[in-house]
């Protein structure tokens, strides 16, 4: 399962698809926000705005802003077809399409009818190895033009977004058909004529090329002889959502255009906050940027008459942000309506700004919080809840506030500040690159390439003031000077099936990827199977049993109320869902089922079983 998840098609394909949908949609802009882009990410939106403006327009060796024709500017059409061909799809003509329409020197169509003539969309196929025809892209453009002609033609998208918001009833519905009725009857002939069928068929726009998606798939069955019935639909930034259940609708909950309409039809809602679900839409994506995460920028009201909200619009903040969340580790743990934040901070905001869960303009966030960092150094931060939090490249830095937490540092030298006395944790290594870590309340993180734990110790005047201590995580423990914390004690699986017994004090039982039996002794032990189908033995104490990942069919015999079962970063065992749904009684046993693992509770009754005893993360 994933947030990107489409029709019916698994999760890799979807990612794939929604992956195909994001480069055509860039390539439709030919980087005319390059130079904004570049501005923003060296300058920022504080007091570096003015730059981040000038690069905007100007551009420089290193971008291509919208004035045309400087001589400085690198060719930002070459770069944008590049790209294109990158990902596998190559501009259609209107020669080969049949088609007399209006088409620009790049190859792009325009509007057909007075009144929809700024209306632009490309055309793109995709080739097999024998060079044959096996999929055809349709991207429609958002507000703007080309530079040579770009105030003139966005004058004339707004004209289009204002009526579809206030216009004639069913404007937004019948726009696509308005704009390109005859070229997209020439399209659906070429696919045709080359063997192809509307579910050959990928349909992607941004802005206003995201309400043109959701106009073709309103008129996929009207009109065209239906031949767009079964196409695939990906909408990003849409203000508009279709009545049918063939478009995904992806976006930034912050992005003030992304449902701006309730439907296709204008309300006062539409220019202020507008967070509202969408059955079609991805409804809790956040683009932590630089005016999301700014004080004074955010004592202007949230709207889409705010001009400054507008960075979360951009396509090419779209095409990073969302890209990394089809790469996250954690992807297959996401569904449509997970909180992500992405962050999407410039240089100069990123050394001291952390990237967290504001909840700002948005209906409150329920469930575990997923944020992702970018390649660079980051600060990320965690809350109270269950958070997955992920560093990718660079040298990160990272603190949370407690729960049940994974955190993965990725490549780079990569520190946690725990904000408390390393007296105030339990630590546990499974010998295999996993540092766990338990807090005074219970909560559990697992942690991988992290490389410094950051204390807070008692200091000078009788220990009112903290000092920050740096510890090396070490195979022997954490490393502070020539003072060293033990790790827990902890009995560790090697190569092969292997039982592991407690001893009475209270241990970390550690399998691995085989099938192991982990005996728990009289203490309060932990006992982790790892993957594989592991057999389990609660010894007596308040025994905790921690599952992650693919963990396999295991079995536990001797649980009773004290025991714990805690599920971290398990697809299907999402956080808020309700364990009972789980639970079967098969015997005397009960089962629960997690996706495709399970654990079985023998001769524990299903009515023994109680919500405080289960923890899903």
């Amino acid at each position: 399962m994933g947030i990107y998840d489409y029709k019916t098609f698994g999760t890799e394909a979807s990612k794939a698809l929604v992956g195909d949908a994001m480069a055509i949609m860039l390539y439709s802009y030919h980087n005319l926000d390059n130079g904004f882009a570049v501005g923003y990410q060296q300058y920022g939106f504080g007091t570096g705005l003015p730059a981040t403006l000038v690069t905007a327009l100007l551009g420089g060796t290193d971008s291509q802003g919208v004035i045309p024709g400087v001589p400085w500017n690198p060719d930002s059409e070459k770069l944008a077809l590049e790209a294109l061909h990158k990902a596998g799809w190559t501009p259609i003509s209107a020669s080969q399409l049949g088609y007399t329409g209006k088409v620009d020197g790049r190859g792009t169509f325009f509007g057909e009818k007075a009144g929809y003539t700024t209306a632009q969309v490309e055309i793109l196929g995709k080739y097999d190895a024998a060079g044959q025809l096996s999929e055809i892209g349709v991207s429609f453009r958002g507000t703007s033009g080309p530079r040579e002609n770009l105030i003139g033609d966005s004058i004339g998208d707004v004209i289009n977004d204002v009526m579809a918001a206030l216009g004639p009833k069913d404007y937004a519905k019948n726009y696509a058909g308005e704009a390109f009725g005859t070229l997209l009857g020439d399209v659906a002939r070429f696919a045709q004529a080359h063997g192809l069928g509307g579910e050959n068929v990928l349909v992607s726009g941004h802005s206003l090329g995201g309400l043109a998606v959701n106009s073709l798939a309103d008129l996929s069955t009207s009109q065209w002889s239906g031949f767009y019935n079964n196409a695939n639909y990906i909408a990003y930034a849409s203000p508009t959502q279709s009545s049918t259940d063939k478009v995904l609708n992806i976006g930034y909950e912050n992005d003030p255009v992304f449902r701006a309409l309730d439907g296709s039809t204008f309300n006062l809602a539409s220019v202020g906050v507008h967070d509202v679900q969408q059955a079609s839409a991805t409804n809790n994506i956040v683009s932590f940027n630089d005016h999301y995460a700014s004080t004074a920028w955010n004592v202007l009201p949230f709207s889409i008459l705010n001009i400054p909200t507008w960075i979360s619009h951009l396509p090419t903040g779209y095409a990073d942000g969302m890209g990394r969340i089809i790469s996250s580790a954690f992807y297959d743990l996401t569904q449509k309506d997970s909180t992500i934040v992405v962050a999407n901070l410039s240089d100069p905001a990123r050394s001291n700004t952390w990237v967290q869960d504001l909840n700002r303009n948005a209906e409150a966030h329920t469930g575990s919080t997923f944020i992702l960092g970018t390649d660079k150094d980051d600060l990320i931060q965690g809350g109270q809840g269950n958070d997955y939090l992920e560093g990718r490249a660079g040298n990160d830095t990272f603190r949370d506030g407690g729960g049940y937490n994974v955190i993965l540092g990725g490549q780079g030298h990569n520190s946690l500040h725990l904000q408390q006395s390393v007296h105030d944790f339990t630590f546990a290594s499974d010998g295999a690159g996993t540092l766990y870590m338990r807090d005074a309340h219970g909560g559990i993180s697992i942690t991988r390439d992290i490389g410094t734990l950051v204390s807070q110790e008692p200091g000078s005047l009788w220990g009112m003031l903290k000092d920050e201590v740096s510890h090396s995580v070490t195979a022997n423990g954490l490393l502070a000077g020539g003072n060293l914390t033990a790790y827990a004690s902890a009995v560790k699986s090697t190569a092969g099936d292997d039982s592991l017994v407690a001893h009475a004090t209270g241990d970390w039982l550690f399998g691995h990827a085989d099938n192991d039996r982990l005996l728990g002794g009289a203490g309060d032990d932990t006992l982790v199977g790892g993957t594989g189908n592991d057999v389990m033995q609660s010894g007596g104490g308040r025994d905790t049993f921690i599952f992650n990942g693919a963990f396999g069919q295991d079995r536990i015999s001797g649980f009773d109320a004290g025991d714990k079962l805690v599920f971290i970063g398990v697809q299907g065992a999402g956080e808020g869902y309700d364990y009972r749904q789980h639970l079967s009684q098969v015997g005397s046993d009960t089962l629960l089922q997690v996706g495709d693992s399970s654990v079985t509770l023998v001769g524990v009754g299903v009515g023994q079983v109680g919500g405080e005893g289960i923890v899903f993360a």
